[in-house]
């Protein structure tokens, strides 16, 4: 299936390079008004946020990649307001406008969070667009699955977490904290669009039952949803305690899984020619969690493990997801006064994952990535000002890997640079195999207010 070509032309580029200029001069004037307007106020309200500038080289640019956007030029305005009426009542609003002179897809104007805190005696109630994070586990969460997410970049997900409008209630009985979600209207994540690199072309032959391979088309439904009503509610409930310095909880959550699955049809055109219609629908999903963490000495030790139970619960349909469990077990250590007072931070983990049915599951799956994986992080202090960081995940059944390394450094007090390298290696058609034309370096730039 052919890309869409969206690359403008140097004049029209130009020109909004510019406007993109003009806008986030304009609006940094604003926050500047905005907070000399608060400053005037009572301490109960204050504003914040940040203003980040990100550019992304790929060293890989070939005819393989030439319907692709083949690099990013983005500037991101978060704006943040957080008050409180009085002791009972607190608000947060964050707004996020982002502008991309690359890739047009990745544009956005829209409220990240948008909520209402109420204080009781025993119990606090949050109401609106919300990010709730659950999980004990460093970066893969099995548990945390109330918020879709923002694929439109495969490995820059950090914070990419989308809110979604919900009611959420903790309430405490002693040293147990119990935590129920209602979320009345399903938000599916956002995969990457076909121009993007994170897009792995359609093949252009398919394999019939009866073994023969035959010139063919993919051609990419519409996604098929959930219906925007009540009937598409969801619910989460999470219960939490601490014992003998070990903290625990339990987690359910009934709703959808926020990534599609895919099913497939073929058909011929009156030229004869064979479609593979290939439809994304997303499908029900419950699941079952716990998680811990405590202290061993000078180690910490965290784990989490949770039960998927898809709607293909016998393992027959091939284009559901089978129902599988995953656990994440890690050890981390902080070594004080390596080189003089630098601390460096290690952690390492063990992400194991097991199909119900038995079955393979393609590592190609978002939802299967980590199958049999190391992952482990480093974190190591060169001055109060700068820090280097070395992440990789490393996955022994199928062979692939992925290592990022970071160089941050604070120029000035709210200021900060960071120079990022990701590189991809592993056999083909595994999930990080296929991204080795992917190698790339990114500089940003980051003023926090």
């Amino acid at each position: 299936m052919s890309c869409r070509q969206l690359y403008r032309n140097n004049t029209k580029d130009t020109r909004r390079n510019s406007f993109c200029k003009i806008k986030f001069a304009s609006l940094l004037l604003i926050i500047t008004a905005i907070q000399s307007t608060f400053s005037q106020k009572e301490k109960r309200y204050n504003i914040g946020g940040f203003v980040e500038l990100d550019h992304i080289s790929y060293f890989k640019n070939t005819e393989e990649y030439d319907t692709k956007v083949n690099s990013r030029n983005q500037g991101i305005l978060q704006l943040e307001l957080d008050g409180s009426v009085n002791d009972k009542y607190h608000f947060f609003t964050g707004i996020e406008v982002r502008n991309d002179i690359s890739d047009a897809d990745r544009e956005r104007v829209f409220i990240d969070e948008a909520y209402i805190d109420i204080y009781m005696k025993t119990m606090d109630v949050r109401i609106g667009k919300q990010i709730i994070n659950w999980g004990e586990a460093d970066g893969i969460n099995p548990t945390n699955n109330i918020n879709p997410i923002d694929f439109s970049d495969i490995i820059d997900t950090d914070d990419e977490r989308i809110g979604v409008y919900s009611i959420s209630s903790k309430y405490y009985i002693d040293d147990i904290t119990i935590q129920g979600v209602f979320i009345p209207v399903f938000q599916s994540s956002k995969i990457p669009s076909t121009n993007s690199r994170w897009f792995v072309d359609f093949p252009t032959t398919v394999t019939l039952p009866t073994g023969e391979i035959i010139p063919a088309q993919f051609v990419l439904q519409e996604t098929q949803e959930p219906q925007k009503d009540i009937e598409s509610a969801q619910f989460a409930l999470k219960v939490s305690t601490t014992i003998k310095g070990w903290d625990f909880s339990v987690s359910y959550f009934n709703g959808y899984d926020d990534l599609p699955s895919f099913s497939r049809q073929l058909s011929q055109d009156q030229n004869g020619l064979t479609n593979v219609l290939i439809t994304p629908e997303i499908e029900r999903l419950q699941v079952f969690g716990a998680d811990f963490s405590t202290a061993l000495g000078s180690f910490g030790l965290r784990g989490e493990a949770a039960y998927f139970r898809t709607e293909d619960q016998d393992g027959t349909n091939p284009f559901i997801d089978d129902s599988f469990y995953q656990y994440v077990i890690g050890l981390d250590k902080t070594f004080t006064d390596i080189i003089g007072e630098n601390n460096l931070f290690v952690i390492a983990q063990w992400v194991h994952q097991i199909i119900e049915s038995g079955e393979d599951a393609p590592n190609t799956n978002l939802n299967n990535i980590f199958q049999e994986s190391f992952v482990a992080r480093a974190e190591y202090e060169i001055n109060n000002d700068a820090k280097f960081i070395v992440q990789g995940i490393h996955d022994i059944k199928v062979d692939n890997t992925y290592v990022q390394s970071e160089l941050r450094y604070n120029l000035s007090s709210g200021v900060n640079l960071s120079v990022i390298g990701d590189f991809f290696g592993g056999k083909d058609n595994t999930f990080f195999g296929n991204y080795q034309g992917n190698n790339r370096i990114q500089a940003r730039l980051k003023y926090s207010f």
